[in-house]
């Protein structure tokens, strides 16, 4: 069972997009003295680099809310990307399969969209929407940097700023905001339909 139960909205995204380091998990790739070789304990849920076992673990409730991702038929629908900058993205890569939810899932299998490379997120976004063809105005973005979600915000998709990584605070304010960003389109599009009337 999760710390907390992780509700879902009446209006889901199509597809919510995390950013990794210093969201997801901490330290950051750039941050470790060694890199692999990795591998995990799966009872303490962390995963060590290197012969210095430099831990790496997840951030916040991100566990939870991803585990209830995984297992939360509500859910279904929606696809998981991971969009991230870092310059050591096979590090990153083996940290996702080594990463495993209490329902038996790890991260990697969880996520349908790895766009895990340096360069702008907006180029991430448009690898998702080309592959995909979900509108940009349907994905919900969470990152620990704020320029990050104003590069990619004028795009359409719905962004939040967690400095703190993946919170419970952070997940249900995203998920408000992703309703109001909803709600607003809605009501863009009938006002134009009854101007053209």
């Amino acid at each position: 069972m999760t710390k907390k139960q992780v509700e879902a909205p009446l209006v889901l995204p199509k597809l919510i997009a995390l950013d990794l380091d210093a969201t997801l998990w901490w330290p950051e790739m750039y941050l470790l003295q060694e890199g692999p070789p990795f591998w995990a304990d799966k009872k303490a849920g962390v995963v060590y680099s290197g012969r210095a076992r430099e831990e790496v673990r997840l951030m916040g409730d991100s566990r939870e809310i991803l585990n209830t991702l995984a297992t939360d038929e509500r859910w279904a629908g929606t696809q998981i990307a991971y969009v991230s900058r870092t310059e050591y993205p096979e590090w990153a890569d083996q940290c996702l399969q080594l990463f495993e939810l209490e329902c038996g899932t790890n991260l990697h299998t969880l996520g349908v969209h790895h766009e895990i490379y340096p360069g702008s997120k907006r180029t991430h976004f448009r690898e998702i929407h080309a592959r995909s063809g979900i509108d940009y105005h349907d994905c919900l973005f969470f990152d620990n940097e704020r320029w990050n979600c104003t590069d990619v915000a004028p795009m359409g998709v719905c962004c939040v700023y967690c400095p703190d990584g993946l919170t419970m605070a952070a997940w249900e304010m995203g998920l408000r905001l992703f309703a109001q960003h909803q709600a607003k389109r809605k009501a863009g599009s009938s006002g134009s339909s009854r101007q053209q009337k």
